[in-house]
């Protein structure tokens, strides 16, 4: 009896890491889940500043889910092994005025990196970078991790997707068997510039973690 007992244990925890270490990722499968509605940030906190805003024709949209994470989630292509892909799934991703961003993250070798895509003035702008985060800010390496090829940040507005093509050489260079821990995601609403913050985010927990493939 006993010994039946340390082998259900065991199974137990082998369940258990495995589900907390996904090898590859997808919209089935994704890393990290977030629930929906779950928006805080300015506007939300000051709904009469929101709807001032609207009067005024400042703010076009009803609501937030254009930056509502539901999911996202890591893969890899052995057609392209120099890359890591990153997608985040939105409620409804949409064209705004405002500027957008859309962000993941990570660690790997106790280091903290990031990719994030801005998208400004419904989409006829956008700005792409991937790095190490540090400082106390939590500022991009920029430096090293501009992305100049605008094209590796893909926007599908039908499926609400957003997929980043990040080169691993400024990621750290991580080799298959490697993991990716503390994943997460996050979304952001901004007027064009920083200097005011968020006016509305979405933030998600921590997610499962990711093992390099390629």
């Amino acid at each position: 009896m006993k010994k039946i007992i340390n082998i259900l244990i065991i199974l137990m925890l082998v369940i258990t890491a495995l589900s907390v270490t996904v090898s590859a990722g997808d919209e089935y499968n994704p890393e990290i889940q977030d629930p929906e509605n779950d928006i805080t940030g300015k506007l939300v906190k000051h709904p009469i500043l929101f709807k001032i805003l609207q009067t005024f024709n400042i703010i076009p949209f009803k609501s937030f889910e254009f930056i509502d994470v539901t999911s996202a989630w890591f893969y890899e292509s052995e057609a392209e092994p120099d890359y890591l892909f990153a997608t985040i799934k939105i409620k409804d991703l949409q064209y705004t005025p405002l500027r957008t961003i859309y962000s993941m993250r990570w660690t790997f070798n106790e280091k903290n990196y990031g990719v994030a895509c801005h998208i400004h003035s419904n989409d006829e702008f956008r700005w792409f970078a991937a790095g190490q985060i540090f400082g106390l800010f939590d500022n991009w390496a920029y430096k090293k991790g501009l992305i100049k090829d605008i094209s590796d940040c893909i926007v599908d507005y039908e499926e609400n997707l957003i997929t980043l093509k990040i080169p691993k050489n400024i990621i750290g260079d991580p080799t298959p068997g490697d993991v990716l821990t503390f994943t997460n995601a996050w979304a952001g609403l901004r007027f064009i510039s920083e200097i005011c913050g968020e006016l509305a985010e979405d933030q998600t927990s921590y997610g499962n973690n990711y093992i390099i493939q390629y």
